[in-house]
């Protein structure tokens, strides 16, 4: 109902609060044959592609040259690119949904761009959220618990005809 009393030509986003907006995390690797000012290039031109659909930048992360745990494989005109290093990246941001297609044919299309992946997320940091280490055990209660001892060996006495008996059976 709220819709219909909208003025002619007034779009639903334009009034909605942008904190109701959905919240996206990106990670891109940019190939590793450019150099450092050019993988910051790279994801300068990934932020202003999400800039275009007014979005609102949260966190981001520059890119930093990286191993990859496995060789990636691209092919191109003819041949096959292959990658054992790539510059990762990230930026988290809120935009509205409708904004999301153009922006993944974006980064599909971009050849600087080796692989990416954009998820659905949430505002908080939950990398940074303090974590409580908890233990719990009915059977320890009020404990301390101690590394067990061991008791030291008791050295037992024994003659040298005894062990003639034990070597002559041995070696029979």
């Amino acid at each position: 109902m709220a819709e219909m009393s909208q003025a002619p030509g007034a779009s639903s986003q334009a009034n909605s609060p942008k904190e109701t907006r959905p919240i996206y995390e990106i990670g891109f690797h940019v190939v590793a044959s450019a150099d450092e000012a050019n993988a910051a290039k790279v994801a300068e031109a990934i932020r202003a592609q999400i800039e275009k659909g007014d979005a609102e930048i949260i966190a981001e992360g520059a890119p930093a040259r990286m191993r990859l745990a496995y060789t990636v494989e691209r092919a191109t005109s003819g041949h096959h690119e292959k990658f054992d290093e790539a510059y990762f990246g990230f930026i988290k941001f809120a935009t509205e949904r409708d904004n999301i297609p153009a922006l993944e044919a974006w980064l599909r299309s971009n050849r600087e761009i080796l692989r990416f992946l954009l998820v659905e997320t949430v505002r908080e940091d939950v990398m940074n959220a303090p974590r409580r280490v908890t233990f719990a055990s009915d059977r320890l209660e009020g404990e301390t618990i101690k590394k067990p001892q061991a008791e030291p060996e008791k050295k037992a006495e024994i003659s040298q005809e005894d062990l003639d008996k034990s070597l002559d059976a041995l070696v029979s």
